[in-house]
């Protein structure tokens, strides 16, 4: 029988399959290779790095992660396998005061992402540039005054990741994480930035290009469509 696929919220246990999977579907693009120079020299600094970003991510209500799960057979041999996975950030107007304020998890994200800055502060991973690490945080913000200058940047969804393992792809699974996210974010406006050859892709979905990213510290990448759906 041909495997059977499912859709499923992200929990905080998923975040080492963020990473792995992360690793194995963007980490030999041009832009890993810019922001963690070392990271073939030290995979597991890299790698740890890559977690407390995602884990900052989780810990934090404008963030959402959605994880795509191939089910194990009837034998008992066969597990559960998470093979893919997107992360949204969400407009601050689809943020109710009760969801930011009033919720259990309102109250423990600050906490957990207090500690995850200390563990940053006090153990930070060994062969990690931080500026090099940081360079989005450099090139991004004019980019977006720019791009957002006649828009009300408050109503835009931004997809993060978009992976899917390769051994995988090619069967729509892209697709359907792409599509549950246009969905909850009902059919509204979403942007993006593409690695390099994921221009045809987003088109299909009523992406256009509307500028690029590659500039200043991250000239050398030969990624960086930024893309809109409006």
């Amino acid at each position: 029988m041909p495997p059977t696929f499912r859709l499923r919220p992200g929990t905080a246990s998923d975040l080492t399959h963020a990473v792995r999977l992360y690793d194995a579907c963007l980490g030999s693009d041009k832009l890993a290779a810019l922001l963690f120079p070392r990271k073939n020299e030290d995979p597991e600094s890299y790698k740890k790095y890559l977690y407390r970003l995602y884990a900052k991510r989780y810990w934090s209500v404008e963030w959402t992660f959605t994880f795509i799960v191939k089910e194990g057979g009837e034998s008992e041999d066969e597990d559960d396998t998470v093979v893919g996975f997107s992360c949204w950030k969400r407009p601050s107007a689809d943020i109710t005061f009760g969801e930011r304020w009033f919720t259990l998890f309102a109250w423990i994200a600050p906490l957990v992402r207090t500690f995850i800055s200390l563990q940053d502060t006090l153990l930070a991973p060994l062969n990690i540039d931080p500026h090099a690490a940081h360079a989005f945080d450099r090139v991004f913000p004019p980019i977006e005054k720019a791009l957002f200058a006649d828009k009300n940047r408050a109503e835009w969804w931004y997809l993060s990741t978009l992976a899917v393992h390769p051994s995988v792809q090619g069967i729509g699974l892209g697709a359907l994480l792409l599509g549950e996210g246009l969905t909850r974010a009902d059919e509204g406006k979403v942007w993006l930035i593409g690695l390099r050859g994921t221009d045809a892709y987003y088109s299909r979905f009523g992406f256009v290009e509307v500028g690029r990213a590659n500039v200043g510290d991250l000239s050398e990448w030969d990624g960086g469509i930024v893309m809109f759906r409006e």
